[in-house]
């Protein structure tokens, strides 16, 4: 290697080394800079000054975006002041950097406790309020990615309202779950816990309810299907499986109980249901299971017998056919 290119790589290595020191420097002088803004910002929140408070806060924010305490300091200075509508994004802030904050989540939830835009509504009032910030129409899943987390926050009080009204609103449970669901994969994982809560309330209002029915609102399978998502993604495959047997059995039972009273033992919930009547006097259906090769006539949720599938009567004809044709044959051997 040539003096030049040594000369030249040395004096590389040199203006690389220079570079990372005065990075290094600058950062520690930014750091540091922030945290003593920080730290007025304390000193003057100790002293009720939430002006100054907030000014270095902020100050100490634009410095570090990244600055998990001066964002939560800086939302008690705005909750201190009644000023929720500012207090709530540096909690958000807070929960972006450390999802696991408890004292950020708390404030956070406890901004949204009013509900003043319903007066002394009834639960359906309060419920379709909710719908309504949501703009609900046909959905049933909310699209976390539609809505800005102020939306779904302030939504809560609403589907909590309604539930407090009339505590057996199923449908209630299910979109106050959703939206924490929603949530716990936009701000935090904390939100998890309370929309499993909800999703449980969900069912278990229905089942202990209607414990035996053939009908079910929508809701209720919509919280067992969103339970399976949320296990299956946290990992607990056991309790996926748990509810997923369930499930399956309290949809069989109804079906099965039918089926045994008419002497039919092993049958569950029917692979297809074919309704070919129904009126306001009857409901006329067929349940048919495909393994089985049977298929029951029903009428107002009591069999009333076994359907001759297309296979059946071939078979039936065919049996026709040869018992003609024996006898044919017996009939001329006697001549």
């Amino acid at each position: 290697m040539t003096k030049t290119k040594l000369t030249a790589r040395l004096i590389y290595h040199v203006v690389f080394i220079i570079f990372i020191c005065f990075f290094c420097i600058e950062f520690s002088v930014i750091a540091q800079d922030a945290q003593s803004f920080y730290e007025k910002g304390y000193q003057y929140f100790s002293q009720g000054d939430y002006e100054k408070a907030g000014e270095n806060y902020q100050k100490a924010i634009d410095l570090d975006q990244n600055f998990e305490d001066a964002y939560y300091w800086l939302g008690k200075v705005y909750r201190q002041i009644g000023q929720y509508d500012k207090a709530i994004p540096q909690w958000i802030e807070v929960l972006r950097i450390n999802p696991r904050n408890p004292y950020a989540f708390r404030y956070l939830n406890e901004s949204f406790r009013s509900t003043a835009r319903v007066q002394n509504g009834s639960a359906d009032d309060y419920f379709n309020k909710g719908l309504e910030m949501l703009e609900v129409a046909d959905e049933v899943f909310i699209n976390k990615n539609q809505y800005n987390n102020q939306i779904l926050l302030q939504v809560i009080p609403y589907f909590k309202k309604a539930i407090e009204l009339k505590e057996d609103m199923i449908a209630a449970h299910y979109w106050l779950a959703a939206v924490y669901h929603a949530l716990s994969e936009k701000i935090s994982w904390q939100y998890t816990s309370m929309a499993i809560s909800s999703f449980e309330k969900a069912i278990q209002i229905e089942e202990e309810n209607n414990p035996n029915t053939f009908q079910r609102p929508p809701e209720y399978w919509y919280s067992y299907q969103e339970l399976v998502l949320i296990f299956q993604s946290l990992g607990l495959n056991e309790r996926k499986e748990n509810l997923l047997l369930k499930m399956q059995e309290i949809k069989e039972k109804p079906y099965e109980e039918v089926l045994i009273e008419a002497g039919y033992n092993d049958f569950g919930y029917p692979d297809k249901i074919e309704i070919i009547k129904q009126n306001k006097e009857d409901v006329i259906e067929l349940w048919k299971y495909v393994e089985k090769e049977k298929t029951f006539r029903v009428v107002n949720k009591e069999i009333v017998g076994e359907e001759v599938t297309y296979d059946q009567h071939l078979q039936e004809e065919s049996m026709i056919e040869d018992v003609i044709e024996k006898e044919n044959v017996d009939d001329k051997d006697a001549l």
